[in-house]
């Protein structure tokens, strides 16, 4: 089996429908590669991913948080839940695990109080003893790799506050032009 992979969170920035979202997702780290990975999404060793013993029998893959920017009135940030995205199949074994990780990372966000976007960054960072953040700083294409910024998680809540605050601004000054 493979060593123990790192997990930690993806931070990024991202348009639809013409709204600016800012995506949390967890991610996985190996040491020969320079970009993030998924998450294998069955929350078992068996398949040899190198899932870490404190994250065996929860299914992480999906988990993250999801946020826009709301441009009715006054613009501002609307923070999501923790919560499972982009859910391709499911049978009751894996929603049984899903489950158990989400309940794990809820009973953090309630013992740490966390209430603003920042604050719960840091407990479902806590609550998976996730070790790093990263976020894509530029997009090669043409078959180069894309650039990336390797963060401690401290350093990532900080860069996920910062993109929530610029995005904010960027919608203020839209709506006053």
């Amino acid at each position: 089996m493979k060593p123990d992979h790192e997990y930690g969170l993806l931070i990024e920035p991202v348009q639809r429908y013409g709204t600016d979202y800012i995506e949390v997702r967890l991610a996985r780290r190996e040491d020969d590669r320079p970009y993030p990975l998924g998450c294998p999404g069955d929350g078992e060793v068996s398949y040899g991913y190198g899932c870490p013993k404190h994250l065996v029998g929860l299914v992480v893959d999906g988990l993250g948080m999801c946020g826009f920017i709301s441009d009715t009135g006054e613009p501002s940030f609307i923070a999501y839940d923790v919560a499972f995205s982009d859910v391709h199949r499911a049978d009751e074994r894996k929603l049984k695990m899903m489950a158990k990780a989400i309940r794990k990372v809820n009973a953090r966000v309630r013992k740490d109080d966390a209430r603003e976007p920042g604050d719960k960054y840091m407990a479902l960072a806590g609550a998976l003893k996730l070790s790093f953040a990263v976020e894509r700083i530029a997009r090669r294409g043409n078959g180069d790799p894309d650039d990336w910024r390797w963060m401690s998680i401290a350093e990532g809540r900080n860069r996920y506050r910062a993109l929530i605050e610029e995005a904010v601004a960027a919608a203020v000054a839209r709506k006053a032009a």
